[in-house]
């Protein structure tokens, strides 16, 4: 990268100065120790702060050509200790920013003592504020012309207009500090106002705003334009927040708002592009299509914006099937989207009613087989149904869905978690959640469950990885960042951990997942009172869903309280003549209690009913006490994946 202009040798940012001379960090006037490889990355990054160093460019610094080392490890660990240093966080960060697949950029602002950094003016020749990001490009890129236009001021000044002086300085000095506006690189499709006049047609603005939202980032696949996961932006629905404070929340550069009216068969979708950083429109468009042509009206809006925000856009794939979807089986899709939005048992049931009767009508509906797949697979976490009820099911859906349309990412993604959580074809299930992401890299929901698969089977650097650019995408989910939280975990970050579970809980206190893996990671700390507190709230909040029971049982066992473990063994044991508890959450609470012969049966009839839990068996602390037992070597290796 060519410099723009000489470097310093002395840089400030913070309360933190860098001799980029000696090596030197200093944190107020304190030296701090910084490893050689960590201030080479921290010398290139404020030489070009706001900049992406590449993982490629930091390769070349750190290492010669000739050099053999595991370049993924040492970056990591180099920037690790960087972070460290400077007392940062990878999660919230202050000065290093980790952009997933891409490299590392510096965010905070930077001063320098002796020379300017990149062509910023010398010391005097303006005033420089510490404490604007935004110095360089709103000064730095005019100094030229500043000094041109202090030579054409004084040649006026000499023809005696100076009357016009202040007025033309004012308004000069204006455009010149006013930075150009970057291009939007991020966008987030805000919740579609219904206008109708009919409440009871939400359902219809939701299902449209989803579609829309998906195909966009469909359509921008391969390009630099990253969109938000609608999860995040139900958030805003009926909301009055501007757009740049919306901007802050998702870390986006532009928000879409729009609003639908449907009348006499038609429907009218006006959308507006807003920069977020500006509260500025730069684009506006209305469609309006027939009813039962709602998919080409998506594609029409998605792809005018994708083509005005990234340019050409030459997707790798068609982002949606081209034929027409009648109105009727249109409508039963929209209301089943609606009912899935509950994530609850009763309303995932509703909307796979819905999908059906939407492909009664119309037999050929990929994506309503596709999207029932996925609310099948939701079962396994609500409801008391067996996996022999529902995995084949999700199966069959997902099949049906490829068999359509072998280009529909959340297809595969529903394949690969039937095929590892019920058939245990690891192979199988890599190779379908790979294939998901491959269709649309811009998936958060593909990129989380890539990550839980990852960690079972041990690959935790790479399920980290995928997690972290889960949350990237979906950046209000709850559910990602627990995901997040869970990877870290299991690939011996127990601290990250309860880190997220603790921001998840900031933002949804009731949220009881998120208090049952803050007591499980407690549980990995052995503080016993703090993991029995979570998990008494979080199954007190989920009205004592058994799973959550199950957990506060074994805690009660391990931590002595045996007569309420053996209390809730009890009530489980009795609850599984009625629904479907999973064998594995039985067994784990007879671990606990010591009833070793008891935990393998319990353990059997798991095998025979595919409980979900089997693949994180090797992961799971409630197991520590069995794992020298021959016979659960020979589950975990029937199981698999083999290592």
């Amino acid at each position: 990268m060519e410099q723009s202009g000489p470097t310093c040798r002395s840089v400030h940012f913070g309360v933190f100065d860098l001799d980029l001379t000696t090596g030197e960090l200093r944190k107020s006037g304190l030296k701090i120790r910084l490893p050689q490889q960590s201030f080479r990355i921290l010398a290139r990054l404020v030489e070009h702060p706001g900049d992406v160093a590449s993982r490629d460019e930091l390769r070349r610094i750190l290492w010669p050509d000739d050099t053999f080392v595991d370049f993924e490890v040492g970056l990591t660990s180099a920037v690790k200790k960087l972070r460290d240093a400077l007392g940062d966080s990878a999660e919230s960060p202050r000065f290093v920013e980790t952009l997933p697949r891409l490299g590392y950029r510096f965010i905070a602002p930077v001063r320098g003592t002796a020379e300017s950094v990149e062509g910023a003016p010398p010391a005097g020749a303006l005033p420089v504020d510490a404490e604007m990001p935004t110095w360089r490009s709103a000064i730095a890129g005019h100094v030229i012309r500043w000094r041109a236009l202090v030579v054409v001021l004084a040649a006026v000044a000499v023809v005696g207009l100076a009357s016009t002086i202040p007025a033309a300085v004012s308004s000069t000095w204006r455009r010149l500090r006013a930075p150009t506006p970057s291009p939007i690189q991020s966008i987030a499709v805000l919740p579609l106002q219904n206008l109708t006049g009919d409440p009871a047609q939400e359902y219809f603005a939701d299902g449209l705003t989803e579609e829309l939202a998906t195909c966009l980032a469909e359509m921008a696949d391969g390009t630099d334009l990253r969109v938000i996961s609608r999860t995040s932006t139900v958030a805003y629905k009926g909301t009055r927040k501007p757009p740049p404070v919306i901007g802050r929340e998702l870390n986006v550069d532009g928000v879409i708002e729009g609003t639908i009216v449907r009348s006499n068969g038609r429907v009218r979708l006006s959308a507006r592009l807003v920069d977020a950083r500006s509260s500025r429109q730069v684009w506006d468009h209305s469609y309006e299509s027939a009813a039962n042509d709602l998919i080409a009206l998506q594609r029409d809006v998605a792809g005018a914006i994708a083509e005005f925000v990234a340019g050409r856009v030459t997707p790798r794939h068609h982002p949606l099937v081209t034929h027409a979807v009648s109105a009727e089986a249109n409508e039963l899709f929209f209301k089943a989207t609606y009912s899935a939005g509950r994530n609850d048992f009763d309303g995932f049931k509703q909307a796979i009613s819905y999908a059906d009767a939407a492909i009664v009508k119309q037999p050929d509906f990929a994506s309503a087989y596709a999207r029932a797949a996925v609310w099948y697979n939701q079962f396994a976490f609500v409801g008391g149904l067996s996996p022999l009820e529902f995995m084949p099911k999700a199966e069959a859906a997902a099949r049906k869905a490829i068999e359509l349309d072998e280009e529909i990412p959340e297809a595969h993604a529903a394949l690969g978690l039937v095929l590892y959580r019920f058939h245990w074809d690891w192979s199988g299930a890599e190779r379908e959640l790979r294939r998901s992401l491959e269709l649309n890299h811009r998936s958060a929901d593909s990129h989380r469950m890539l990550a839980v698969f990852l960690s079972a089977i041990g690959n935790s650097k790479e399920a980290v990885d995928e997690a972290q650019l889960a949350s990237y995408l979906d950046p209000l989910s709850p559910q990602a960042l627990l995901n997040l939280g869970i990877v870290h975990r299991e690939a011996g970050q127990n601290d990250l951990a309860v880190s997220e579970f603790q921001k998840v809980l900031e933002k949804r206190p009731d949220f009881s997942q998120a208090h049952l893996q803050l007591g499980v990671s407690y549980l990995t700390r052995r503080d016993w009172n703090a993991a029995i507190k979570e998990l008494e709230t979080a199954a007190a909040r989920s009205r004592h869903n058994p799973r959550f029971l199950a957990w506060l049982g074994y805690a009660d066992a391990i931590s002595g309280e045996t007569t309420e473990a053996r209390t809730i063994l009890a009530t489980l044991e009795d609850l599984s003549r009625q629904q479907f508890i999973p064998p594995v959450d039985i067994a784990g609470i007879q671990i606990g209690l010591g009833q070793r012969e008891a935990a393998l049966a319990s353990l059997e009839r798991a095998c025979h009913v595919r409980d979900r839990q089997l693949t994180t068996l090797r992961m799971d602390r409630r197991m520590d006490a069995l794992r020298s037992d021959s016979r659960f070597q020979d589950l975990l290796r029937r199981v698999g994946p083999v290592r």
